[in-house]
């Protein structure tokens, strides 16, 4: 008969957190992205809305939607402490790391997010055979934080293009 032993996730609190708080970071900004590319179709749809000025439109919904899918898969990245409690004996080593880096996410703060979540990475990067889901670890991977970093560069250009697109809008 296997020894079943218990694990305990209190010691995770602090990543969870972390991860929690950049999650709905990201995901406001996200929300805030698709209302400055609404200002920016309404702008564009002034003289009315051909077929090309509609693809623009959707095209500029890209990068709001990689930063849901990416503040999704957190969210899901949340749930792995849980899933790994379920299975004590395969997954304690992953649980070991994952308490070694939410003991240096408490001291660390926001500042060291993006190094603690490479961190994290690998260690979710670990366990795609132990867990069954395949969004939480995409998210941490290099390509998916790239795409998530040039997401939110264009987010960012994207309110500057809403911020004009209103004043335009008052002006008018």
């Amino acid at each position: 008969m296997p020894v079943q032993r218990s694990i305990h996730i209190s010691g995770l609190e602090g990543l969870i957190g972390l991860v929690r708080g950049i999650a709905r970071f990201v995901r406001g900004f996200a929300f805030l992205v698709v209302l400055a590319v609404a200002a920016i179709a309404s702008a564009l749809a002034r003289g009315g809305l051909d077929a090309a000025e509609l693809v623009v439109v959707v095209v500029l919904l890209a990068p709001p939607a990689i930063l849901l899918l990416f503040a999704g898969g957190l969210g899901q990245l949340v749930a792995l402490p849980e899933r790994l409690r379920r299975m004590p004996n395969q997954g304690a080593e992953q649980l070991r790391e994952l308490t070694q880096i939410a003991g240096e996410a408490r001291r660390a703060g926001f500042r060291r997010a993006p190094s603690l979540l490479w961190r994290l990475r690998a260690v979710v990067g670990s366990s795609r055979d132990l867990v069954g889901f395949a969004l939480p670890l995409r998210v941490l991977t290099p390509g998916f934080l790239g795409l998530t970093a040039l997401a939110a560069f264009f987010g960012l250009i994207l309110l500057g293009g809403g911020f004009i697109a209103l004043i335009v809008l008052a002006l008018a």
